[in-house]
């Protein structure tokens, strides 16, 4: 009789470490899979960033068609001014302490970070016509290209 009181309480010792143990493998499986979604989810964010700074940029000198856009250098800072038709405002954009910056004033009021938006973080931001009407935006992410009516 007592032998096999010991051989049941063996049973139940085994028992119970075997679901400590699924319940442990469970819980690393799904940790595993919530740190791998995430890495996955912040990829793809830095992803989306990367590739905005350029589209931003594209998309404001194509929403002003046919305004000015003159390449420029705001106060030792690259960036390009949009003119805004024949309102004296333009809409500029430029890099300061490593983030593209834009604000919307009179075109010859010096820019002012301390009031502009944050449009995204990037190194490197150089604006050049490459002919009469294609202008190149780079970053340090690539570069787009954008055909501009004058």
């Amino acid at each position: 009789m007592e032998q096999s009181k010991s051989n049941k309480s063996i049973g139940e010792i085994l028992s119970a470490l075997t679901i400590a143990v699924l319940f442990l493998v469970i819980l690393l499986l799904v940790v595993f899979a919530a740190k791998s979604y995430q890495h996955g989810a912040d990829s793809q964010h830095e992803n989306d960033m990367q590739r905005i700074v350029c589209a931003y940029v594209a998309t404001a000198v194509k929403d002003h068609d046919g305004g000015e856009v003159t390449p420029m250098d705001f106060d030792g800072c690259p960036g390009i001014s949009i003119a805004d038709g024949d309102t004296g405002f333009a809409h500029k954009i430029y890099l300061s302490d490593g983030a593209l910056m834009e604000e919307y004033s009179k075109s010859d009021l010096p820019v002012d970070p301390k009031t502009a938006s944050k449009i995204g973080e990037t190194s490197q931001f150089e604006i050049s016509y490459i002919s009469d009407n294609l202008l190149e935006i780079k970053t340090d992410k690539g570069a787009s290209y954008v055909n501009v009516r004058r």
